[in-house]
C-alpha cells in the first residue's frame, strides 16, 4: 500500500488534488492530511474518505504528523498544490527502490511558470543526484527510510522541529541518504504543480522562506542550505532568463534572512 501524506493550510486546490487520486488507475492507497484549515477543507477531506490531522503547526512537522498516521509500505510526499497523472501511483508502485525522485510540470503559461518549467527541465537533465547541493529531491519514500530521516531531524533541531518550512523536503533527503544510496531519478512527469504565476507570488513566498531559514542557524544543518550551495547547471534554454528567476527567487530570500 501506498500511503500520500499531505499538509494542507489554504486548501485552494484541494479539490483538483483529491480528484487526481481518487481517479488513480491504482488503487491500494491511503490519504493522510494534516490540516491547520478550517471546517470547509475538513469537510471536504471527509466527503473524500480520507483521513485527517488537526493541527495547526509549520510544514516539516505536518509532514512527520501525517507520516506518523500512516500505513503502507511506502510513502509519496505531496502537497496542497501538486496533482497527480492518473498512472503515478501505477507507475510507482512497479518500482522497488527506496526513494524515487519524480519529474514534475508547472500548471499554467505565464511568464514566470515558463521559467520554472524550464528550470525544472535542467535541474532533471543537467544536475546530479547531488544530496547536499539538494536540486533533485525525492517525493517517494520506503517507509522505514522515511521513518529514520524524521527521527533524526527531530533529534537534531530539537525545539526548532516544528517550525522549519523552507528546505524540510532537503534536510528530510539529507537524513534519508545516511540510510540508503537506493535513489531513482523518474524523469517522467508524473506531477502538475499550481506554483507562483506572477514576480509579486515569487517576492513574498522566497521571502518568507528567507525569514524561516534563520532558525537553522546554531542546527547542524546550517551550513547545508547556505547559497553557496545553490548554484545550478544549466544546459537547456536561455540562461539570461533562468538568471532573472534565480534572481527573483535570490533577492527577497536574502532580504528575509539577513535583514528583515
Amino acid at each position: 500500500m501506498i500511503s500520500i501524506e499531505i499538509p494542507v493550510v489554504h486548501g485552494k486546490y484541494l479539490n483538483e488534488v483529491f480528484e487526481s487520486i481518487r481517479s488513480q488507475t491504482y488503487q491500494d492507497f491511503e490519504v493522510i492530511i494534516t490540516s491547520s484549515g478550517g471546517e470547509e477543507i475538513s469537510d471536504l477531506i471527509k466527503q473524500y474518505g480520507f483521513k485527517e490531522v488537526k493541527a495547526i503547526t509549520r510544514l516539516l512537522n505536518a509532514r512527520y504528523l501525517a507520516h506518523l498516521e500512516s500505513k503502507g509500505e511506502f510513502s509519496l510526499i505531496l502537497d496542497e498544490t501538486r496533482t497527480l497523472r492518473r498512472d503515478a501511483l501505477s507507475v510507482l508502485s512497479a518500482l522497488n527502490h527506496d526513494m524515487v525522485i519524480i519529474g514534475e510540470q508547472e500548471i499554467g503559461n505565464t511568464f514566470w511558470l515558463k521559467l520554472a518549467n524550464l528550470d525544472k527541465e535542467n535541474i532533471l537533465e543537467c544536475n546530479s543526484i547531488d544530496t547536499v547541493k539538494g536540486f533533485l529531491i525525492p517525493r517517494f519514500f520506503r517507509r522505514e527510510i522515511l521513518d529514520k530521516a524524521f527521527n533524526r531531524l527531530k533529534e537534531n533541531l530539537k525545539d526548532k522541529f516544528d517550525k522549519v518550512i523552507f528546505r524540510e523536503d532537503f534536510l528530510r533527503y539529507y537524513e534519508a541518504r545516511k540510510e540508503s544510496d537506493d535513489v531513482f531519478l523518474l524523469k517522467d512527469k508524473l506531477i502538475f504543480h499550481y506554483g507562483d504565476a506572477t514576480l509579486f507570488q515569487i517576492i513574498k513566498k522566497y521571502h518568507r522562506y528567507g525569514k524561516n531559514t534563520k532558525m537553522l542557524k546554531g542546527t547542524p544543518y546550517h551550513n547545508l542550505v547556505s547559497i553557496n550551495r545553490t548554484k545550478r547547471n544549466i544546459c537547456l534554454g536561455n540562461k539570461i532568463l533562468l538568471y532573472l528567476l534565480y534572481l527573483a527567487r535570490g533577492i527577497p530570500f536574502l532580504i528575509g534572512y539577513l535583514l528583515l
